[in-house]
C-alpha cells in the first residue's frame, strides 16, 4: 500500500475533502487501483476496519473502466463505466474521479486538454444539455434515486418556483442522512450563465471538484445544464474537426 493525500487522490462532489484529519491508503490491483480512506495514522493492518469509504478504478476486458466509490454504513454504492478512450483523455487532464496510477499514456497531439478550450468563443448556451431533469427540495430522497438511476445521471439540480436551489448528486444520497432532497442537497448551488465562457465554466467544474453546473438566467431559472462530459465531448470533436475535412 501507499499513502495517498485525499485531495490530490480524488476529487469529489462537495468540495475539499482533506482536513488533515483523514489520509489514502493506495492498492494498486489488477486493472487499476483502490483507495480507502481513513484516519491519518491508521496502520495498515487495520486499514479495511477503520475506513469511511472505498473508492477505485479498474479497467476491464470489456474495454470500459468501472469507478466506484463506497460509504461506510450507506445502503447503496455510487458507480459509473465509460469507455477506457475517454477516461484516458480525462486523466490527461485532472479534475474528475481518481487519479489510476495504471493510466495508459495518450498522445497529447491528439487531445490537448484544457489547451483545447483555451481562445475559444463557445459558451455554456452551445453545450449545455436544455432539457433538464430536476427535483424539488420537497421531493423524497427516494425519488431523487430513482430518477438518478432511471435517467442514468449523476447528478440533479434543485428547483423550486423554476429557480436553482442547490444540486442533489449521487454522493449526497448515499453519505447524507435525510428523507427529503432539501436535507441532503448541496447548497447554494454554482452555477453560470449562458454567456459565459466555456474555458470559464472548465475551471469552474474543477476548480469547483464538481461533476456538473446549472445553466441559469438572469432571475436565476434553470435554462439547461454543464457536465464535464458535455465539455470533454465539445473539446475532443473541436480538436479532431480539422481531420474531418
Amino acid at each position: 500500500m501507499r499513502r495517498v493525500n485525499i485531495q490530490a487522490a480524488f476529487l469529489g462532489e462537495g468540495g475539499d475533502s482533506d482536513d488533515g484529519d483523514e489520509e489514502g491508503l493506495g492498492l494498486a490491483v489488477r486493472g487499476g487501483e483502490v483507495v480507502l480512506v481513513v484516519p491519518a495514522g491508521t496502520t495498515e493492518g487495520r486499514a479495511v476496519e477503520r475506513a469511511s469509504m472505498l473508492r477505485g478504478s479498474l479497467r476491464l476486458e470489456t474495454g470500459r473502466v468501472l469507478t466506484f466509490e463506497i460509504h461506510d454504513g450507506a445502503v447503496g454504492a455510487f458507480f459509473e463505466d465509460e469507455p477506457v478512450e475517454l477516461f484516458d483523455r480525462r486523466e490527461e487532464s485532472p479534475g474528475d474521479g481518481l487519479s489510476s496510477v495504471s493510466a495508459k499514456s495518450v498522445h497529447r497531439d491528439t487531445f490537448g486538454g484544457a489547451e483545447a478550450l483555451q481562445g475559444t468563443a463557445a459558451t455554456a448556451r452551445d453545450v449545455m444539455v436544455a432539457n433538464v431533469i430536476s427535483v424539488g427540495p420537497q421531493d423524497s430522497v427516494d425519488e431523487a434515486a430513482r430518477l438518478l438511476t432511471f435517467h442514468d445521471v449523476s447528478g440533479l439540480p434543485v428547483c423550486k418556483d423554476g429557480r436553482v436551489m442547490g444540486v442533489v448528486s449521487e454522493a449526497d444520497l448515499i453519505g447524507k442522512t435525510g428523507t427529503t432532497v432539501g436535507e441532503v442537497m448541496t447548497a447554494p448551488a454554482v452555477t453560470v450563465s449562458e454567456t459565459t465562457g466555456l474555458e470559464k465554466v472548465a475551471h469552474l467544474l474543477t476548480d469547483q471538484r464538481i461533476r456538473r453546473v446549472p445553466v441559469v438566467d438572469s432571475d436565476g431559472r434553470l435554462v439547461g445544464i454543464v457536465s464535464r462530459r458535455d465539455v470533454l465531448h465539445w473539446a475532443a470533436s473541436r480538436v479532431s474537426a480539422p481531420a474531418q475535412r
